[in-house]
């Protein structure tokens, strides 16, 4: 049986303590939490906020909930890597595993130095770094991962986003023939292609995509989730954007871990 975590994007306009509240609500095992800013992305800051910390780690303790990853640090030109301690410090706090990282540099030997520092960072936290691919980034493919993390030779795992492994051209078996090591857990959502992907030609310059709860896309879902190590963590991403207009937080927590149980068991 999977654990089943929430990620931030799920409810990603809500504020931390809303957050876990809805994921408590909705019966989840533990969470994702943002704890760094993410280009584009609504964010509400936790790092020095003292009380909203304490509040946090009394609210997550009396839901039993687990805190599995640390969203998002991105590697961009301009990074500095030493700017995401405090969020890192502050998640192993937290007890989180895991710390995504997205690469976001058209200039490989600078990502990969700069993954390397991160990863070296994280690990003083007692992190383990999990790599995020995606056509809309130049970090755009599982071979291009597999290789960061081999050059970069650090504590580092791959984040598996079944969206992102369709739009990039990567299969099932693709996903199966990598060390389970690389694996410890993975994100579950369902999606569609649009019309002409994979296109490597565009990779880097494409737009989100389009998700779908599980089994209601056009991606091979069930083939994924069966090429994955037998029962590691799922994390659930599935936007509320997706959800009927009024949808509130705590529903939609509810009815997203409701369906992702209800495709895993059939």
């Amino acid at each position: 049986m999977n654990r089943i975590f929430i990620a931030p994007t799920t409810l990603q306009d809500s504020e931390p303590l809303e957050y876990i509240e809805a994921a408590s609500f909705g019966g989840y095992d533990g969470v994702g939490l943002r704890v760094h800013r993410s280009p584009g992305l609504p964010f509400h800051p936790v790092v020095g906020n003292a009380a909203l910390i304490r509040e946090m780690k009394r609210a997550i303790a009396d839901s039993d909930l687990e805190v599995l990853d640390l969203y998002s640090f991105y590697l961009e030109p301009n990074t500095d890597v030493t700017s995401f301690a405090p969020a890192l410090e502050l998640g192993a706090e937290f007890g989180a595993k895991y710390a995504t990282v997205m690469g976001n540099d058209t200039d490989w030997s600078r990502q990969r130095d700069n993954f390397a520092h991160v990863c070296d960072l994280a690990k003083h936290f007692g992190l383990i770094c999990s790599v995020e691919f995606a056509v809309i980034r130049p970090l755009a493919t599982l071979p291009q991962t597999v290789r960061l993390i081999g050059e970069a030779g650090r504590n580092a795992v791959i984040c598996i986003d079944p969206l992102h492994v369709a739009r990039s051209g990567a299969s099932p078996a693709d996903v199966k023939a990598l060390d389970p090591k690389l694996v410890p857990y993975a994100q579950i959502s369902d999606g569609f292609l649009e019309p002409g992907e994979p296109n490597p030609a565009l990779f880097g310059k494409l737009g989100l995509g389009r998700r779908a709860m599980p089994g209601e896309g056009t991606l091979p879902l069930r083939e994924l989730m069966a090429a994955l190590p037998r029962g590691i963590p799922l994390s659930v991403e599935l936007p509320i954007a997706l959800a009927p207009a009024g949808t509130s937080p705590r529903d939609w927590a509810k009815i997203t871990l409701e369906r992702t149980h209800r495709f895993l068991e059939h």
